[in-house]
């Protein structure tokens, strides 16, 4: 599974991304990423709360080569058990390319 992530916002607002293959993550994190590619409880809420002006934003795309899904988090509502996991993609990421 291919798992792409980006990271917005913050002070300097600037977006940082990864690419990586579930398989190259450690086992408990590519646990936490099957487990958000089937558990629907992990869905944006729907009303989003204030976030400041140097929170992130979180945009994490999961991609099993048959279904596609997009999650979206700002800063105060990264549930605790993703945190490990955006800290890993965090440590890999790279500014993104202009657009």
């Amino acid at each position: 599974m291919h798992v792409d992530y980006r990271r917005s916002g913050g002070l300097a607002g600037i977006a940082m991304t990864a690419r990586v293959d579930a398989r190259e993550l450690p086992v408990e994190l590519a646990q936490v990423v099957t487990r958000l590619m089937g558990d629907d409880s992990t869905r944006a809420p729907a009303s989003r709360p204030a976030g400041g002006a140097d929170q992130f934003s979180y945009d994490v795309t999961l991609d099993d080569g048959g279904r596609t899904r997009t999650l979206h988090w700002e800063e105060p509502e990264v549930p605790d058990d993703v945190r490990p996991l955006l800290t890993n993609l965090a440590s890999r990421a790279h500014p993104a390319p202009p657009s």
